[in-house]
């Protein structure tokens, strides 16, 4: 089960639409008939709409995740976890709030507080985590919201592997760095969607340098792992991004996004993509199974070319050849 920043409820982080019913807690959202008629159908093998995503990663093959050594959908990775249906809320997923210091490019009021007011979210009661063995936190930024410090407080950290995602601009107190330590396993995700100035351009908010110190800590202290996601502004740039660490390439995981549409790679001109692939050769097999069917739309890349105001120098030459498209 998961909940959104803004106290929406989605049976998985990849499924496209909230639960259309209204829920007093988590609970009553898991334990809800609308779930229960969900789960029937998955067990009879009907196609479930809203589970495209999974169906997407599947169809390239190419989605990293940090757990599996092997690229996976989440749908195949939660398969693994738990070959037969498990009785109880077994794997939680939750936003306290959308409180968060960056105002992403890719992201909304619903993540991130610096778009509109802050929304915080009622804490489950405790009893909920008593059968859990993996939680994940989300935000927002987790370590902005001290109410994840109540919810590491709570559960059975022993008990449980730890999920955490986290733009990497805060590193946690003596005290959070205590309680992360003490999980069964932790696996920490820290998001780099760029390096220096596009790094800045792209997450309003982020201070290079520091984003460079903390990923170093948190991969030092907790073996965290960076996170790229390809989108049409930054995509050209993740092998260049790679390098600016000394850990191998095959350490990041790597995602698409798929909205907002503008952004989505798949709607580039085919030679604009062409070229993202040959700036990446190592990621050349994923990136055209992903994006080389011609799906290009006239009105999303005006939209695009609209929004590229202010950028930084590194991206002249993409702009320009970007320029030269629409030309």
């Amino acid at each position: 089960m998961v909940l959104n920043p803004n106290g929406e409820y989605r049976p998985c982080c990849m499924f496209k639409y909230p639960l259309e019913g209204e829920y007093k807690d988590i609970k009553d959202a898991f334990y809800s008939e609308e779930m229960d008629r969900m789960r029937s159908d998955m067990e009879k093998g009907i196609e479930i709409e809203g589970c495209e995503k999974c169906r997407l990663d599947e169809s390239h093959g190419s989605k990293n995740l940090l757990y599996e050594k092997n690229p996976q959908s989440y749908r195949q990775q939660f398969d693994g976890w738990y070959p037969d249906p498990p009785l109880g809320m077994r794997y939680l997923e939750i936003s306290t709030s959308n409180r968060c210091n960056f105002k992403c490019v890719t992201c909304n009021d619903r993540f991130s507080n610096q778009f509109g007011p802050t929304i915080d979210n009622e804490l489950p009661d405790p009893s909920l985590y008593e059968n859990l063995d993996r939680l994940k936190l989300l935000g927002g930024e987790p370590f902005l919201d001290k109410r994840n410090i109540e919810i590491m407080k709570a559960v059975p950290r022993h008990n449980i592997e730890l999920w955490l995602v986290t733009n990497g601009s805060i590193w946690p107190n003596e005290e959070t760095r205590k309680l992360l330590n003490q999980f069964k396993k932790l696996i920490m995700s820290v998001s780099i969607d760029g390096y220096g100035e596009l790094a800045e351009y792209v997450r309003e908010g982020t201070k290079w340098s520091r984003i460079e110190r903390n990923m170093n800590r948190f991969r030092y202290e907790f073996d965290a792992k960076p996170h790229f996601v390809f989108h049409s502004i930054n995509a050209p740039f993740f092998e260049e991004t790679t390098q600016q660490f000394d850990f191998p390439v095959k350490d990041w995981s790597t995602d698409y996004l798929l909205g907002p549409k503008w952004l989505d790679i798949q709607y580039l001109p085919v030679d604009i993509k062409q070229y993202i692939i040959e700036r990446n050769p190592l990621m050349e097999n994923a990136l055209s199974k992903y994006c080389m069917e011609d799906k290009f739309r006239g009105d999303l890349f005006e939209r695009l070319m609209s929004n590229l105001t202010g950028y930084p120098p590194i991206l002249d030459d993409y702009v320009e050849l970007l320029y030269g498209r629409v030309a």
